[in-house]
């Protein structure tokens, strides 16, 4: 003889799945516009200023530069230079492997700061520039923010050139950066 359980839901069961299933659905809402995925990338054409920084030249993957910000800070600090403003200085693109890729992974800092070894300095130039600005996480704005310059230059006849400088402002915008110049017509 087997015995048949059934399982009959109560009132108090199903409304805490209801919470439950509400607090995941907001909470996941909450991420995803923290990390960005609702905002956009707003792209304009510029000049940008010469940017002094403070770096470590990174050989790598570009996802994995943290550590190395870590490290530059830590150096800064001993020197008493305070990092306020982390930027990067990306010199390859898709077309080298993700291991060779360089980048030069730092602060920017006064042109007057004394900056200590093993720490190296560069001035970025003034250059006719796409600038992209994002509020969010880094990830989503790198994506969004090439992307719609990829668009730009594609809607009104420009080229993208490297290095591309990003710049991580204290008040949580990015800043993206990409040469830009006007395709010569044939």
């Amino acid at each position: 003889m087997s015995q048949k359980l059934a399982f009959k839901p109560t009132t108090k069961f199903i409304a805490t799945v209801a919470v439950a299933l509400s607090v995941t659905v907001m909470g996941s809402a909450v991420v995803l516009w923290y990390l960005g995925s609702y905002s956009e990338a707003e792209v304009k054409k510029g000049v940008s200023e010469p940017y002094h920084m403070a770096y470590i030249l990174n050989v790598g993957p570009y996802d994995k530069i943290h550590a190395t910000f870590d490290r530059v800070a830590e150096i800064l600090r001993k020197a008493d230079i305070e990092p306020k403003t982390p930027c990067v200085l990306l010199m390859d693109g898709n077309n080298v492997n993700e291991g060779q890729r360089r980048s030069k992974v730092g602060y920017l800092v006064s042109r007057h700061d004394y900056v200590p070894t093993p720490l190296e300095t560069e001035t970025v130039p003034s250059r006719d520039v796409l600038i992209a600005t994002f509020e969010g996480g880094a990830m989503m704005g790198s994506y969004k923010s090439y992307q719609a310059m990829r668009n730009w230059v594609k809607r009104y006849d420009y080229k993208l050139s490297l290095p591309a400088f990003e710049i991580y402002h204290p008040n949580g915008t990015m800043e993206y950066q990409l040469g830009v110049s006007k395709i010569e017509a044939k």
